[in-house]
């Protein structure tokens, strides 16, 4: 599941669009941005865009993230904001709307969508318009700059969904490193990732466990759709020469448009 290659990142309007192959969900004319995988077993997380009802047993699970579109999961009605977990052997008839449904998908192991008798399993729904706002814990003891708020998604034993929001102008200006897996998408705004630059609307990155980056500053604040493989610690280190959050912003964001222009 989290036996990837680092992406560190990427702009995700870069990549091609390939064909959904036939007994993946969103075949039938679908097509998807792989954004990161796991060659052992078969997860991958992508951009998925298709127009075909898709209706089967889904043999890994997956989290869903509507971004576009409008449609019926198991025949709860869908629309951008709207987040779906499908543990895996659930059975799924969903039904997009016109003209095309686009979701940000991850999935546990290969997107297979098996023909099989309805297995039906509970399937969690969420519009996360409607989740609260709480102060995030992953820092400990470090004090973190007020303005960064989380919406808690999913916490179970498959891993942890949320969405992390910062406001325009925060900062964290240390280097930092969690012991999970992380991957994370671009949903609005801007995030300066230390020395590999501004992140925008679009970016992705999949990180392995443990390893540095940073520091982190939002000129006009952000939001972001994150999972990890388990609950978010962090242990913190100072940057090195040349690499504070300031001195990195003034080359980062030097022909970085305003938003109001």
């Amino acid at each position: 599941m989290w036996n990837r290659a680092d992406v560190d990142f990427i702009q995700t309007q870069e990549l091609p669009w390939t064909l959904v192959p036939p007994g993946d969900f969103g075949s039938g004319g679908g097509l998807k941005r792989v954004l990161s995988w796991d060659p052992e077993d078969g997860a991958e997380t992508q951009l998925l865009q298709f127009r075909n009802r898709q209706v089967g047993v889904l043999a890994a699970g997956a989290d869903l993230y509507v971004l576009q579109g409008s449609g019926l999961l198991n025949g709860q009605p869908f629309h951008p904001g709207h987040y779906f977990y499908l543990p895996p052997g659930t059975f799924m008839d969903c039904v997009p709307g016109l003209p095309r449904t686009l979701f940000y998908a991850g999935f546990f192991g290969p997107p297979r969508l098996l023909a099989a008798e309805s297995r039906q399993r509970d399937v969690q729904h969420f519009d996360l318009e409607t989740l609260p706002w709480s102060t995030p814990e992953w820092n400990g003891d470090t004090p973190l700059e007020p303005g960064v708020m989380v919406k808690w998604v999913r916490r179970d034993s498959a891993g942890t969904v949320y969405l992390a929001a910062m406001l325009p102008g925060w900062k964290s200006p240390l280097e930092e490193a969690h012991p999970v897996c992380e991957e994370s998408f671009k949903l609005y705004g801007d995030m300066l990732m230390g020395s590999r630059g501004v992140m925008r609307p679009g970016a992705y990155f999949f990180r392995s466990a443990n390893v540095f980056h940073g520091p982190l500053y939002t000129r006009t604040g952000t939001l972001s759709f994150i999972r990890s493989s388990g609950p978010t610690t962090t242990v913190y280190r100072e940057p090195g020469p040349g690499s504070r959050w300031d001195e990195l912003a003034t080359r980062a964001y030097a022909d970085y448009p305003h938003p109001a222009l």
